[in-house]
């Protein structure tokens, strides 16, 4: 099942070279909202396609010298990045002005907490540059901090990742976040992906009744991804997967269409995060 958030996300453009994650098993959450899902599904599970070659222009605004020196240093020598500028500024009208004038295509933003205010800060690059892609990276957050940026990523129309810096173990793994929201997919981390759990608005209570692991396993189903991938991603026998995800259709409740109970726990799982507003339910299936 693709992924879509518009153009830039989760719209037609696809991310990657195959299906792929970190050594150790977790990897950010790359989910899409928008009528593309009912698209998407119809057409069948998402399937990377080769991605035309285009050099992603990179804005730094890292609290942190070392790792805005950090960051600069890995994006160097990959010819398909380019580092534009700088700062160590991460608030106030100097940010957007830099952005504004600047005109990147990724916003690479360090923090040391997520708090409304922050996604007040994204809220106005959004206004004022509405084709730059984000990647928000912060050391911790607070309750308040994820119901703004739920709220946020509901009305996202461009690339956004969310991601907390402790989840970074490669340059890898960061080149691959700032591509895919310089392509327009919305990626969460999955502890931030825990947190839009506990703190959304949701009647059913099916996603907090699910194990971690059962969690791991949904949240790369909604990706798309076949189970003999996710047993690959997550080290585990296929059979494992299977077990995992017919708990996840037990723990689920009733399905409208038995036909596609997998679409069906894909969807629950966006709408409970933020991803998927409750109208946007999409029919079609993926193969097991």
């Amino acid at each position: 099942m693709d992924k879509a958030a518009r153009s830039i996300g989760v719209a037609s453009r696809t991310t990657q070279s195959g299906d792929t994650a970190p050594a150790n098993g977790r990897s950010p959450e790359i989910a899409s909202a928008g009528s593309q899902f009912r698209e998407a599904s119809a057409r069948g599970p998402w399937r990377p396609t080769p991605q035309p070659s285009r050099v992603i222009k990179i804005y730094i605004a890292e609290e942190q010298q070392i790792l805005r020196q950090a960051y600069q240093s890995f994006f160097q020598p990959n010819p398909a990045l380019e580092v534009v500028g700088t700062s160590g500024q991460t608030d106030g009208e100097s940010l957007v002005t830099a952005t504004t004038a600047l005109d990147p295509d990724v916003l690479l933003m360090g923090i040391k907490i997520l708090q409304p205010s922050v996604v007040q800060r994204l809220e106005t690059i959004r206004q004022q540059c509405s084709g730059v892609a984000v990647v928000l990276l912060s050391a911790s957050y607070d309750v308040k901090g994820i119901k703004a940026l739920r709220e946020f990523s509901r009305r996202a129309t461009v690339g956004c990742a969310y991601l907390l810096k402790h989840t970074i173990d490669t340059v890898d793994q960061l080149t691959q976040v700032i591509q895919s929201v310089a392509e327009g997919r919305i990626i969460l981390d999955p502890a931030v992906m825990e947190g839009l759990i506990s703190t959304a608005e949701s009647k059913s209570t099916f996603l907090k009744e699910l194990s971690p692991r059962e969690l791991e396993v949904l949240s790369w189903m909604a990706k798309g991804y076949r189970n003999n991938t996710i047993a690959e991603v997550l080290c585990l026998e296929p059979k494992t997967v299977e077990r995992h995800i017919n708990n996840i259709y037990g723990k689920m409740g009733k399905c409208p269409d038995s036909k596609h109970t997998r679409v069906h726990a894909v969807t629950l799982y966006m709408r409970a995060t933020g991803l998927l507003p409750a109208e946007d339910f999409g029919e079609g299936d993926q193969n097991q």
